[in-house]
């Protein structure tokens, strides 16, 4: 939830009145509307009324004000109350070297190695480690990697010290090692010193507008 070891502050979190703070919402993908459906929830509550929300999407530089418009008038037709919707028009930019080596130093213990160790299969190095990742798949999922990475940039600029941040949640795909989608989980909400929920629906629509 937080990488400060402040057993207190993650007690007492959601009990304290929150103030004037804001719950920042990075929309990733549709889940039916649960990711959105959640913060407004939450500040239905005495504690956290007076939080201010602000929701973060994907988009582009030339589309940036129109995709804005849209996403405010879609939550207008949920009647979802947010005060803020912000386009992340750099999220496609590679990350920072710095970010790159932690995320490449963090999954190194769950890394086979296999191209370097000569005569070994990959099926034969996961026989007592089946969780590890083999070196084609570090490849084959680097650009899903670096994503996450740079998400994790993103949100550490702007939401550092918001009330709580919420973020889709990835969706684990079948070929990809357990390790490797443990790390982008890890990264996702690396250096955050505020509480984060990596929160999901199931495609089932959750909102009004939705279901009618």
């Amino acid at each position: 939830m937080s990488d400060e070891d402040n057993s207190d502050q993650i007690k007492t979190v959601f009990q304290n009145d929150q103030g004037k703070k804001t719950i920042d919402v990075y929309w990733i993908a549709d889940d039916g509307g649960l990711t959105l459906l959640v913060p407004y929830l939450l500040t239905r509550r005495k504690r956290w009324r007076r939080c201010k929300v602000r929701v973060f999407i994907v988009g582009d530089e030339q589309n940036e004000e129109e995709g804005r418009k849209e996403m405010i008038a879609l939550l207008k037709r949920f009647r979802l109350d947010v005060n803020d919707v912000i386009v992340m028009t750099d999220s496609e930019k590679r990350p920072q070297a710095k970010s790159l080596t932690r995320f490449v130093d963090s999954v190194a213990p769950f890394r086979l190695y296999d191209e370097q160790q000569e005569g070994a299969s990959v099926q034969e190095l996961r026989q007592n480690a089946p969780w590890k990742i083999s070196d084609k798949e570090f490849e084959v999922f680097r650009l899903k990697s670096e994503r996450k990475i740079r998400l994790n940039e993103i949100i550490r600029k702007n939401s550092q010290h918001t009330a709580l941040v919420l973020v889709s949640l990835p969706v684990p795909h079948r070929d990809c090692p357990s390790a490797l989608y443990m790390a982008w989980l890890d990264t996702l909400t690396c250096g955050l010193h505020c509480p984060a929920v990596l929160i999901r629906g199931n495609q089932q629509n959750v909102l009004t507008f939705y279901c009618q």
